[in-house]
């Protein structure tokens, strides 16, 4: 199918006029209000709109001018009988004359909305319906709502979730509607990695666009606003910085890979997805079904596959572009710089000029304003900060001679006697045990009572009782009477439990023998 087969003749011919830009605005209201009222805008509310619009891109300075080919109401009566005509054709309306001819700038705003709905009608941007109670409506062709969204689209700077892509593909090949569907689910993982991949295009396309505009600025400043207001804003923040962190594919582009080539090897799902896609009737022979799935397998194979080369060539338009925005910046600087010095050279000259002359004549009046205008004073002052210092190589670092003094083996031995003295005083599990099994001896349980604290020491394996003695691990066990009597014993304070002996330990009543 062509493209005119789908579109009207005279299409385009709407944004090609001197009104172009009023026509784009009024086309993108048209869509906006076509996404609220879903089914018909009203012919009356559309036009207050439209009127709405005009009346403020004249307070803007955009003004109406009728083309060649666009008609307004031929006559237009007043209130009172009189009438007022409207040029046909002629790019002018009579507004604010005197007589029976005015036409104030609210009725002009007014037809000129009526105009520019005849014209989208005429040009097959918009239909008009009549409906119950004799009530228009305006409703958008399917070709004219997919352009004016399209340029919806091309007017906001949105932000490109890159990874959207690949997690979808990824879910669509590998969740249940793959199971289900096969043949829909291979054709949806195709549309979506030919809009990634689209996506990826635009990006590198948009660069290489404002590295053209940059290098058409002419100040610094100008350079500095494009660069961090655009360029960074819209294509880094939004694009770029996404693409190389958060957003990167690379955590689906693997997986999806794997799964294409498995489906293309996998004969019995090749199978199951051309028996889908011929009873979904998306196919009319199955030779048509297996050229159409296997290519389009291939195709998200190749683009996932090349992804590595896309990434690059992004990263070189990236790095061209920061490259000529700093030249450019450069270049102007060194060039502003330039006109600088050649201004102070030439005040500089007419003050040696304006001097010379005042050596060999009596400047007065005029010539004495002009002396005193171009006098510049030459002040050369030495100091040490003006000197050059030439920089001299850092002196090889020389480390200060390690001594080796060696350790007497009395401080040895007398440190080894600490820590195993240090070792016998700590309380470990095993001595915990032979404190509690030393005081059970062959019984197979008995009461805290028994393990009254003599010492401080006793004192601190009684505590590691109550904390080893709920581990399965220990030689034995804790068990919490009901009756929960506290036992004081001089001045320690503790609860009366029975201490049991653990299953598994009976051996170890020889050993303490």
């Amino acid at each position: 199918m062509k493209l005119f087969e789908v579109l009207p003749n005279n299409f385009f011919r709407l944004l090609t006029g001197s009104n172009k830009e009023l026509y784009a605005e009024a086309g993108l209201l048209i869509y906006e209000q076509s996404q609220r009222d879903r089914f018909g805008i009203r012919y009356d509310v559309m036009r207050d709109l439209l009127q709405e619009l005009i009346e403020t891109q004249q307070e803007l300075g955009l003004a109406y001018a009728p083309d060649d080919d666009e008609l307004l109401d031929d006559e237009v009566r007043a209130p009172g009988g009189n009438t007022r005509t409207a040029n046909r054709g002629s790019g002018s309306l009579r507004i604010g004359e005197t007589g029976a001819q005015q036409i104030t700038v609210e009725e002009a705003a007014r037809m000129q909305a009526n105009a520019m709905l005849r014209r989208f009608e005429a040009l097959k941007w918009i239909d008009v319906e009549d409906r119950d109670q004799f009530q228009r409506y305006i409703v958008l062709p399917h070709y004219a709502s997919r352009m004016l969204g399209l340029f919806m689209e091309l007017c906001e700077a949105r932000s490109v979730e890159y990874q959207r892509f690949a997690f979808t593909t990824f879910q669509i090949l590998t969740g249940g509607e793959a199971e289900r569907r096969p043949c829909f689910a291979v054709r949806e993982a195709l549309q979506i990695t030919l809009q990634f991949r689209q996506e990826l295009i635009t990006l590198y396309n948009n660069m290489k666009h404002h590295m053209e505009q940059v290098v058409q600025k002419t100040s610094i400043q100008d350079v500095l606003d494009h660069h961090f207001d655009t360029y960074i804003s819209q294509i880094v923040d939004k694009s770029y910085h996404r693409l190389k962190t958060s957003d990167h594919v690379s955590r689906y582009r693997h997986h999806i890979l794997q799964k294409v080539q498995d489906w293309l090897l996998d004969r019995d799902l090749m199978e199951e997805t051309i028996t889908d896609g011929l009873q979904s009737d998306f196919y009319r022979s199955r030779e048509e079904a297996e050229d159409d799935i296997r290519r389009s397998l291939l195709t998200i194979e190749e683009i996932y596959a090349g992804l590595d080369e896309v990434f690059y060539q992004i990263d070189v338009r990236h790095n061209q572009y920061l490259r000529a925005s700093y030249d450019r910046a450069r270049y102007l600087s060194q060039h502003q710089t330039g006109v600088a010095q050649q201004l102070g050279m030439l005040l500089e000259h007419l003050s040696q000029r304006a001097e010379a002359l005042g050596l060999n004549a009596d400047f007065d009046g005029e010539n004495a304003e002009v002396k005193r205008l171009f006098r510049m004073l030459h002040i050369g002052q030495l100091s040490e900060g003006s000197l050059y210092i030439p920089r001299q190589r850092r002196q090889h670092h020389q480390p200060e001679r390690h001594i080796v003094v060696d350790i007497p083996e009395e401080w040895k031995e007398q440190l080894h006697q600490t820590n195993l003295e240090r070792m016998r005083r700590s309380i470990t599990r095993k001595k915990v045990e032979r404190f509690v099994l030393d005081k059970m001896g062959e019984r197979d349980h008995m009461e805290m009572r028994e393990l009254a604290p003599d010492t401080v020491e006793q004192l601190l394996l009684l505590t590691y009782v109550y904390l080893y003695g709920q581990d399965d691990s220990s030689a034995f066990r804790l068990r919490r009477n009901e009756e929960r009597v506290i036992v004081r014993i001089g001045p320690y304070r503790f609860h009366n439990h029975t201490i049991v002996r653990a299953e598994g330990n009976a051996g170890r009543k020889a050993v303490m023998r």
